[in-house]
């Protein structure tokens, strides 16, 4: 199975594995014929219920929330992953910008973070790295490069184009 908008996923793989040796690898993957679906939650609920064996581009945060509930189903990563980085900002329309200040210091404290993974994501602090679970300590992850956001449509069509989606 595979999450079929997973465009930055792609782009990871691209940037990890280079260009050339990345479409090739997609299009051997696209060849097995992966049963493309949308959502997370859905893709990890079918992987446990037997309806397809494995998920290539599941987050990790999704199977450890079906196995927190008892689900037969576990993850592996098989090499460098992308690290998809999730920012923070503010318009600079805000109607309260005071407000979204204090919001985004919290979102940034220890506190938060620490909220941020109760929810399983991983966190950048130094000082929380220690508290993620381990499996995620092992894993090589490589964060994709932002400049790829500006060609993400491309990658889109790429994408769509190899898996037929």
């Amino acid at each position: 199975m595979m999450e079929v908008t997973k465009a930055d996923w792609f782009a990871g793989m691209l940037q990890i594995m280079g260009q050339e040796s990345g479409l090739n690898y997609m299009r051997r993957l696209a060849a097995q014929q992966p049963i493309p679906r949308e959502g997370h939650e859905l893709l990890a609920q079918l992987v446990a219920a037997g309806e397809g064996a494995l998920d290539i581009n599941i987050p990790a945060s999704s199977v450890d929330r079906m196995k927190e509930r008892g689900a037969p189903i576990d993850w592996v990563a098989t090499g460098a992953v992308p690290a998809i980085m999730v920012g923070i900002g503010l318009s600079s329309q805000a109607a309260h910008p005071n407000a979204a200040k204090l919001f985004i210091d919290f979102a940034l404290s220890r506190e938060g973070q620490k909220l941020q993974q109760s929810f399983g994501r991983l966190v950048a602090r130094a000082d929380l790295a220690l508290e993620q679970p381990a499996a995620m300590r092992d894993i090589k992850m490589v964060p994709v490069h932002p400049a790829l956001a500006e060609k993400l449509s491309d990658y889109a069509k790429q994408f769509r184009m190899i898996f037929g989606t």
